[in-house]
């Protein structure tokens, strides 16, 4: 018999509303996790939701804005009173506004290091107990190349996935062996957060070792990878998918 690479675990996606962290709840969904899904837009959460129930799979849509300490610990609250768990872990969230820094408002700042940082530690800390009362947990953070190549203007989003890179090195020494926290460096990819044309994409991608950018597709099959035990040596590391831009 074929075993599900996630049969009888439950997985958290924040930023899970649309593009990497919509596919990556469906991945995880298809492989037999039980979905929780995070995101401010509860019209676009629900719709994913429903999609993945419709085919067979179990998604709870979760309206919240990560950023916030005391939804996270409403959260946590929800899912003792539901008998939920927590065995995977997916920090998807974002929020940036592409300006010089030196152009950057004190509240555009705060709200880019809030959403695109601080969500990943409290999702982090309230479902860490979780995973320590199951002996088994994966973390998986989406990181960003800019934090290691930074365009301009993209400012305070370069610093907080630097941050990101950083939390989740401190996650897998401080709860090792039994958690497990990696980071996932994407490149360009097509999702509706990417607001350029397709003429730019094609141009983009033809400046990339992989001749074009990637597909949330792609980057919800590397955390598929994560997240299962597939990669049961693997932690504390960053895997670039980034279609080569880290080596051009």
């Amino acid at each position: 018999m074929v075993t599900s690479l996630l049969s009888n675990q439950y997985a958290v996606i924040s930023g899970a509303s649309q593009g990497i962290g919509a596919e990556i709840a469906k991945v995880f969904a298809s492989e037999g996790a039980a979905v929780i899904l995070l995101a401010r837009n509860e019209t676009n959460l629900r719709q994913v939701a429903d999609e993945i129930n419709r085919s067979g799979g179990n998604a709870i849509a979760y309206p919240m804005d990560v950023s916030i300490t005391d939804n996270w610990r409403k959260l946590s609250a929800f899912m003792k009173k539901k008998g939920l768990s927590c065995d995977i872990l997916v920090n998807n969230a974002y929020w940036r506004k592409l300006v010089p820094i030196g152009q950057l408002s004190d509240e555009d700042w705060q709200q880019t290091l809030d959403v695109t940082l601080k969500s990943y530690f409290l999702g982090s800390r309230e479902m860490i107990p979780f995973m320590l009362e199951r002996n088994r947990g994966s973390i998986v953070n989406i990181s960003s190349l800019q934090s290691h190549i930074p365009e301009p203007s993209f400012g305070a989003y370069a610093v907080a996935k630097g941050g990101v890179d950083a939390l989740s090195r401190v996650l897998a020494r401080d709860y090792a062996p039994v958690i497990r926290s990696n980071t996932i460096i994407a490149g360009a990819v097509d999702t509706p957060g990417f607001a350029e044309g397709d003429d730019f994409k094609r141009e983009l991608g033809s400046r990339l070792p992989a001749g074009r950018i990637g597909y949330a597709s792609e980057i919800a099959a590397t955390a598929l990878f994560l997240a299962s035990s597939q990669s049961s040596f693997i932690t504390g590391s960053e895997i670039h998918a980034d279609g080569g831009r880290s080596i051009t």
